[in-house]
């Protein structure tokens, strides 16, 4: 599975470091969520992100829209978004076996599609 990091996120977080993360600011850093979603949907990516739009647009094409992970955990410092990953990152990639929209809370997984 290959994730593409929006730009909210951060490319120096440790977890990103290996080729299953590609980051949309490699390609450019004002590139429009029309275009990292068709970027998503042609190559099979998952996109990473913050931004709210990707949900929505989601919900609104049910049928074709890439993989979404979209994190609603606040501000947090890497340090904690390390411990998060490392608590959780192993059942996130579970879930995306078998679904589309995935919103990473505080203290819940939301499947949503």
């Amino acid at each position: 599975m290959i994730f593409f990091v929006d730009i909210n996120l951060p490319a120096s977080f440790t977890y990103f470091s290996n080729s299953n993360f590609l980051f949309i600011k490699d390609i450019s850093d004002t590139l429009p969520d029309t275009e990292i979603w068709e970027i998503a949907l042609k190559n099979n990516y998952t996109i990473l992100t913050r931004d709210k739009d990707f949900y929505y647009r989601s919900m609104q094409t049910f049928n074709n829209a890439p993989k979404i992970v979209l994190f609603r955990l606040g501000n947090v410092k890497n340090k904690e978004l390390f411990f998060y990953f490392e608590n959780h990152w192993a059942k996130i990639e579970n879930l995306l076996l078998q679904h589309r929209l995935i919103v990473l809370w505080p203290e819940e997984i939301q499947i949503v599609i």
